[in-house]
């Protein structure tokens, strides 16, 4: 199987979770989420059937949001910013002043193996997160554990949590 075909069996299982049990499961990710947050965080406005984290987190802490920059690069910018329509179907910041001192960063999840990350292939957050010194927390659901081939670029998190576990 390539990793192209990884990634559609783990974005296909992550959109088989139904709407009762996505409730269920990001609400206990949220629950093992929340001892690891302080200082600024950076997350993601969920897509594709992601985790929600978000929509938990927003009112309560310091949050900041990735914009793409180019075709390679992301950066993070305050959620309190006016928010655009972005490529890939993303919400961004329309990208006033840029944060580079985050504490933590909670991490989209296409597929995970060990605390390794499969993305959606750009590698976007690898390029990111090779250079912070941040706490990394990959989010994901359980069914999307798969094993894959790791690549010298991939960056290994700190951390992945699921419904039912921390992985380290």
């Amino acid at each position: 199987m390539t990793a192209l075909d990884k990634r559609k069996e783990c974005i296909q299982r992550r959109s088989l979770v139904s709407n009762a049990e996505r409730l269920l499961k990001e609400k206990a990710i949220t629950n093992c989420v929340l001892p690891f947050l302080k200082g600024k965080i950076g997350t993601y406005i969920p897509i594709r059937n992601e985790v929600d984290v978000y929509s938990n987190f927003k009112e309560e802490f310091d949050l900041y949001i990735p914009k793409m920059l180019d075709d390679t690069t992301i950066a993070f910018y305050s959620d309190k910013e006016e928010k655009i329509n972005g490529p890939f179907s993303t919400i961004e910041p329309i990208g006033i002043c840029e944060e580079k001192d985050l504490n933590v960063i909670l991490v989209p999840v296409v597929g995970f193996f060990d605390t390794y990350r499969l993305g959606y292939g750009k590698g976007y957050y690898d390029r990111y997160l090779k250079d912070s010194s941040a706490l990394k927390i990959g989010i994901a659901f359980d069914v999307q554990e798969i094993k894959f081939d790791v690549k010298p670029t991939d960056v290994k998190l700190d951390m992945i949590i699921t419904e039912s576990r921390i992985l380290r």
